[in-house]
């Protein structure tokens, strides 16, 4: 199958200003001068640009205290001097075009026996595209104030949000494994989409996209890494922020959520932590249709649903950090949430029979599902003389899921007339726990290579009680066709060695290999041993870096990933959308195995990147298997041949004038699965390509704007296609003084929220299913943003603790 993908001209406008990039010459002068107004000479003054304070030039102040940088290009710059016995000095932001600046004088403090304040002003790109991942620097754009983390990551390139099946896709491949500062969070995909859902982006510092791990991390997960980084400052006293935010959604209600960051630092002694709450209540409306042939007849099947959903989150942590000596920090993170999400369905199937309305069936069917999770963790961190350092954490996670449903279904004959009906509910209660520990060492041998090593060793325990109910004649009788409870154990260890080599002055190379263990046991009160296997793969990662010029550099890399069945997908559970489709679980299921060539080349800052994924044993979620004898289909992943996806994608950020700067990434796809339908091949190919566009605009009176954008032409779910999708969003922000804070009003896919349309259409396997599902609506938010405390940037003291140490090796390429 191919689509032709036509953009709006809106699209196209976008770009039109980059031919316009003006690399004009200029010099800027100015004078550092000591607390009473004197030329300070041998002064060293830096010139950083504003974004992200990297080192344009440098120089020494003259006799008189002045200085001067020549052959500046246009941009936003600020001035950092420092001289010996007196704190660093910063200028504020400020602009250049095409004529010479000479800056106002920079005084530095009265001498003290302390390291004064410096506020330093400086905003970050909102997408920062580098070798291995994007990172999304969440506070840095308006339309996500008073967003979930969910809603932030529906506009990110490359990310698809599949609300259906809450499924995570990054470039086009499934199997995105989610982490919290550096730390895989271990519930179920379904419960991380909710629990996103309710997690306020205000709390957020960044997320990186991460497309290629090396081999610290766990080789699950075919598509990468999704880290959320969690805001933690580091300076003394007590400090943080807070955000409210109301809204209201059209069609669907009032929408309101508050959050709250803070630290406490003294001395040894670092307390920090947040806390955030949504509540929502947001509608979801969806057809699905699906045709048999049966016998010399045809069958379709015509259903609508119309949901009146209702969002409650908290989400919190609190963590307390202590510096032992030096060399040595421990620390304890206690984190959580409590989620509840609640339903009221209308389903409503009309069978037609050779084009004969033959039956109707309307369901009500109200579901309250809560989601619990605590989770507590214990780090040390030490470093070793010669550039060694150790790291041990130890986590243990406790996750329960309940679901209760009740489905009252009613029967009419295609005259309109009542023929009977009948009530059914279900019960689920899964409670899942996780112990984890992980030590990892790293070490510099000799002058160009460094060492990892590592092991892992985690074990879970899950239960499924899963019971569905009937009522005759004013009882409720168990359906032991659906009611079973289950239970799950899994170990897995893991072990990995990885060096660094610096090959040559602009040459390095990573080569890691890490060896995993799996054994899982899946069984039931009546039946032991449904799963019982015990494997082990190695994962093999190679990493090449190449630097051309100070401007142009290129990578490849090659590394092996593995995808296990989640918990969800292998137990058995039934969900009813109406008496003749249901959701259930698989416990056949078993692992997919990928490997992963990627290419990366950088020009200035343009990112192309290439990736070509080959996965065998592919898992595909909610696989239609219909019984054209029964009209019953019943949904559950499955295991398919293979898959193959090529990805090409391009970040162009560009600066169009001092108040116009745009982030742009262009994708395209190419994705083919042989899949397997009733014990015949069934191959799907499916060609498509997506923009994704920011548009941040500088305004008077301290005011800014936002415009951001994200089509994509469709892609593949599983063995379905999935059609076109359109969002636009808008954001205008006010700043409310030094100490007011900010005030944002956005409004979210202000052109009409966006469809999942999937299909898979195959009629030589009597296989016809076509959905359309509508999950978000245009919502208005106002949101309020400050910070309180010391806001201002410590000396030159730097404390991390453990959770952080692995975030940072999450950083290594």
């Amino acid at each position: 199958m191919t689509i032709y993908c036509k953009l709006p001209l809106a699209w196209w406008v976008l770009f039109i200003g980059a031919s316009t990039h003006c690399n004009a010459q200029t010099i800027i002068r100015g004078l550092i001068t000591d607390s009473k107004g004197h030329g300070v000479e041998g002064a060293t003054v830096l010139l950083l640009t504003a974004k992200d304070s990297s080192l344009v030039k440098g120089s020494v102040t003259s006799k008189s205290g002045t200085y001067a940088f020549e052959k500046v290009a246009s941009g936003q710059y600020m001035i950092n001097s420092s001289f010996t016995g007196l704190p660093d000095v910063y200028s504020q932001v400020f602009q250049i075009h095409d004529s010479d600046v000479f800056l106002k004088s920079l005084p530095f403090p009265e001498p003290a026996n302390h390291l004064s304040a410096i506020t330093v002003t400086t905003r970050k790109p909102l997408f920062e595209q580098k070798i291995d991942r994007m990172v999304i620097n969440v506070a840095s754009t308006i339309t996500n104030a008073g967003s979930t983390v969910l809603e932030v990551l529906m506009r990110s390139p490359g990310i698809s949000v599949n609300q259906l099946s809450s499924t995570l896709s990054m470039n086009g491949k499934e199997g995105v494994i989610v982490m919290l500062n550096g730390k895989v969070n271990r519930i179920p995909m379904e419960a991380m989409v909710q629990m996103l859902g309710g997690m306020s982006s205000s709390n957020i510092e960044k997320i990186e996209l991460i497309t290629s791990p090396p081999a610290n991390f766990d080789a699950e997960g075919n598509a990468g890494f999704i880290n959320i980084v969690l805001k933690k400052n580091t300076e003394f006293g007590t400090n943080g922020s807070i955000s409210a935010t109301i809204g209201y959604g059209l069609k669907a209600g009032p929408v309101e959520g508050s959050s709250i960051n803070f630290n406490h630092r003294q001395k040894n002694w670092n307390l920090y932590g947040d806390y955030s709450f949504e509540r929502s209540m947001p509608n979801t409306y969806g057809t699905l249709y699906r045709k048999i042939i049966r016998g010399p007849g045809v069958v379709e099947n015509f259903m609508n649903t119309n949901r009146s959903d209702f969002r409650r989150n908290h989400n919190g942590r609190v963590g307390l950090d202590y510096d032992v000596n030096q060399n040595t920090i421990v620390g304890v993170l206690i984190s959580g949430f409590s989620n509840m999400y609640g339903m009221k369905a209308i389903n409503t199937s009309n069978i037609v029979s050779n084009s004969k309305l033959d039956t109707t069936i309307v369901t009500n069917n109200p579901e309250s599902h809560p989601l619990d999770n605590y989770s507590f963790n214990f780090n040390v961190l030490h470093h070793f003389k010669k550039e060694q350092q150790l790291s041990v954490n130890a986590d243990y996670i406790y996750f329960k899921d309940g679901n209760t449903l009740s489905y009252l279904n009613q029967f009419y004959k295609g005259d309109g007339s009542f023929i009977y009906a009948d009530k059914v509910q279900s019960k689920k209660v899964t409670p899942i726990r996780f112990w984890v520990v992980t030590l990892d060492y790293s070490k510099k041998i000799g002058e160009h290579t460094e060492m990892e090593s590592g092991i892992k060793t985690t074990y879970s325990h899950f239960i499924n009680d899963v019971r569905v109910d009937r009522e005759a004649q004013g009882h409720w009788i168990p359906d032991p066709e659906f009611s079973a409870k289950h239970t799950l154990d899994e170990k897995i260890l893991g072990a990995y060695t990885s060096f660094n080599f610096k090959l040559g002055e602009k040459t390095t190379s990573k080569i890691g290999l890490r060896y995993e263990h799996t054994s899982s046991n899946l069984g039931s009160e009546t039946e032991k041993n449904i799963v019982d296997k015990h494997y082990g793969e190695l994962f093999p990662s190679i990493f090449l870096s190449q630097s051309l010029n100070d401007q142009h550099s290129f990578n490849i890399s090659y590394i092996r990933r593995i995808t296990r069945p989640t918990f969800n997908d292998m137990a058995p559970f039934v969900y009813f959308v109406d008496p003749n489709t249901l959701f259930s679980g698989n416990p056949a299921l078993q692992p997919a195995l990928a490997n992963v060539f990627k290419w990366d080349f950088l020009l200035k800052q343009f990112v192309f990147s290439l990736s070509y994924t080959h996965e065998k044993n592919t898992i595909t979620n909610f696989a239609p298997t219909i019984d054209p004898v029964s009209n019953k289909q019943i949904l559950a992943a499955e295991n398919e041949k293979d898959k193959n996806v090529a990805a090409f994608i391009v970040s162009l950020p560009f600066k169009i004038a001092s108040w116009w700067s745009m982030q742009n990434s262009i994708s395209a796809y190419w994705q083919q699965l042989h899949g397997i339908y009733k014990g015949q091949s069934l191959e799907i190919t499916q060609r498509n390509a997506g923009i994704n566009s920011t548009q941040s605009f500088l305004l008077p009176r301290q005011f800014s704007m936002e415009v951001s954008g994200d089509y994509q032409t469709g892609g593949l779910f599983g063995i379905y296609t999935i059609g076109s999708t359109t969002s636009l969003n808008f954001g205008v922000q006010k700043k409310l003084g030094d100490k007011g804070g900010t005030l944002s009003f956005n409004l979210s896919d202000f052109t009409g929220p966006p469809h999942l349309k999937i299909s898979v259409v195959a009629p030589e396997y009597n296989l016809i299913v076509l959905g359309d599902w509508k999950f978000t609506v245009t919502t208005f938010k106002l949101t309020y943003r400050r910070k309180f405390g010391n806001t201002s940037i410590k000396g030159n003291r730097n404390r991390n603790t453990g959770s952080e140490d692995e975030s940072q090796r999450v950083h290594a390429n």
